[in-house]
């Protein structure tokens, strides 16, 4: 009789982890993906849309979705790597853990870990157009990106389990993983900021000093620049959304810019991590328990 455990197994997280990057290196449609993405947002779309809005307080478009786009890939992949359960739940894997006596944390903890990587790997995949960005980013801030990816991993992957717990085929998961992503996407400051300047044709023949200068005193619409200010409802969904503080976070510590508090940022991004894991374990303990 499998019951929920929070003792660790490190061998049992350790297999778990070596399947799921075995069962990604073997499915080349994910980097595939990730690049198809990155090529689309950020080389398409930033540059294009980036010849109309020609700055966004102080950064080019393109600049300044590069965060968004890593954060949209670390959306697929780790909803991606949570869809995996249906299938070891129908082939048999998940039944073998029942009668295992392994601790149900664990084996969620090597999934998540499994997913969190492959998150990065496919996160990082943005970041090798940043020298075509006329973009600097120390050595710190590939670092502190790095492991902000790992979380967001971690917290999207065992979100996704709790999900795909509850479902019965792959088909329900993918109609539903598709509704999460793009609300999560698009109400999480990607692709617009929360409010601020955007600079359009003509906005910058203004001097940039004189621009900082009009800023400071809180002038901000001049020129062919306007303000943007997302409309009440919307800044509330932005405000609940917790992909926006951990893509605040990712913004700040490579822009330099964020638009939420610090403080928030970091208590989200590493302290939804272990919730959702917990979580994940228990939903997954409890939809085997019902199965039984």
């Amino acid at each position: 009789m499998a019951k929920f455990s929070l003792g660790i197994d490190f061998d049992v997280i350790a297999v778990m982890w070596r399947r799921e990057m075995l069962r990604y290196m073997r499915d080349r449609s994910q980097i595939f993906g990730g690049i198809s993405r990155t090529v689309l947002w950020l080389v398409i779309l930033g540059f294009g849309l980036g010849a109309a809005l020609r700055e966004i307080e102080g950064y080019s478009y393109a600049q300044y979705i590069l965060p968004g786009v890593i954060t949209l890939n670390i959306l697929f992949s780790s909803l991606q790597c949570a869809v995996s359960l249906v299938w070891d739940r129908e082939v048999g894997l998940l039944r073998s853990v029942i009668i295992s006596p392994a601790p149900m944390l664990s084996v969620i903890l090597g999934k998540v870990l499994g997913g969190a990587t492959i998150a990065v790997i496919q996160g990082a995949i943005p970041l090798l157009f940043i020298p075509f960005l006329d973009m600097r980013v120390t050595p710190h801030g590939f670092f502190y990106a790095l492991v902000i990816m790992f979380f967001m991993g971690i917290s999207i992957t065992a979100g996704g389990v709790v999900i795909a717990s509850r479902l019965k085929t792959f088909e329900g998961f993918g109609s539903i993983s598709n509704g999460i992503i793009q609300p999560l996407y698009f109400l999480s400051g990607s692709i617009f900021p929360l409010r601020g300047v955007i600079g359009g044709v003509g906005f910058l023949d203004i001097p940039a000093h004189l621009r900082d200068e009009l800023r400071q005193l809180g002038i901000f619409a001049i020129g062919g620049g306007w303000i943007v200010q997302l409309p009440i409802w919307i800044q509330a969904l932005v405000y609940i959304n917790p992909v926006s503080y951990q893509l605040d976070l990712l913004r700040f510590v490579l822009l330099d810019f964020e638009q939420l508090p610090l403080w928030a940022d970091l208590m989200v991004t590493l302290g939804l991590a272990p919730v959702m894991t917990i979580w994940a374990a228990w939903s997954v303990e409890r939809m085997l328990r019902r199965r039984r």
